[in-house]
């Protein structure tokens, strides 16, 4: 075969592959958000994920087009439009800023520093929303099976809990992968803002109910894709 078409085929490949394990996390557990018609989910996870094993246009494909046939399968369409946009640069800027920092030489305390700077944004935002979310319920929502509604408040907590349990377990063993967190962190960023931006003519200032689950989803993400790609690095390269 010749090298242009195995680079084409091997693009396809991956760049489905990717799309069906974007589709799979996010439409795999999802918690509707009432006050935006929204959802929190765990789709950003494997945005990151196949953002840095395969690039910024796999990641970008994956990210827009997993996630919009997500936001279609489970009813919220309103939002598949924004999804596409929104989740693709998502995964460009990932795989982008990911190829960027592996090609330069960086200091592990340059970026110790930024993760210690952006964790108590996070852990602030996950505060605000388990304040905001009282007196109000969850619907959790498992491969769009069926549905069960859960008190919001001590759902949230228990989700601020377990974020910082990974903010400790990430600190400690990720320090080596910081490379790998950071374009997760940013290119989350830039998700939060297009949701914000997108559900403000929707819903008014109540997108700003949103934007502590998106930092969530962001944080999440971010963790398990950068576990998941420490996993398969080393079984890839094994020590000699």
């Amino acid at each position: 075969m010749h090298p242009i078409e195995k680079s084409k085929t091997r693009l396809v490949a991956s760049s489905a592959l990717s799309i069906a394990l974007v589709f799979i996390a996010t439409s795999s557990i999802s918690i509707y958000i009432p006050a935006t018609r929204g959802y929190f989910n765990l789709g950003d996870s494997m945005i990151f994920l196949t953002a840095i094993l395969f690039g910024p246009i796999v990641g970008g494909v994956a990210g827009g087009i997993g996630s919009m046939l997500s936001d279609v399968f489970l009813g919220y369409t309103i939002y598949a439009p924004a999804t596409l946009v929104v989740k693709g640069i998502e995964g460009f800027i990932t795989g982008m800023l990911y190829n960027a920092i592996i090609n330069r030489e960086k200091t592990g305390r340059a970026w110790l520093a930024m993760v210690l700077f952006f964790t108590p944004v996070v852990a602030l935002g996950m505060i605000v929303a388990a304040l905001m979310f009282m007196g109000e319920e969850a619907e959790v929502s498992l491969f769009a099976t069926g549905s069960m509604t859960i008190p919001s408040q001590p759902l949230f907590f228990t989700i601020l809990v377990l974020l910082a349990i990974l903010v400790m377990f990430g600190l400690k063993f990720h320090k080596r992968n910081l490379s790998t967190v950071i374009p997760c962190f940013i290119g989350g960023f830039e998700m939060v803002l297009g949701y914000f931006i997108y559900e403000l003519f929707l819903v008014g200032l109540g997108a700003i109910f949103e934007v502590p689950a998106n930092f969530a989803q962001t944080f999440l993400g971010a963790m398990i894709a950068s576990t998941i790609y420490i996993a398969i690095e080393r079984r890839i390269v094994k020590p000699t």
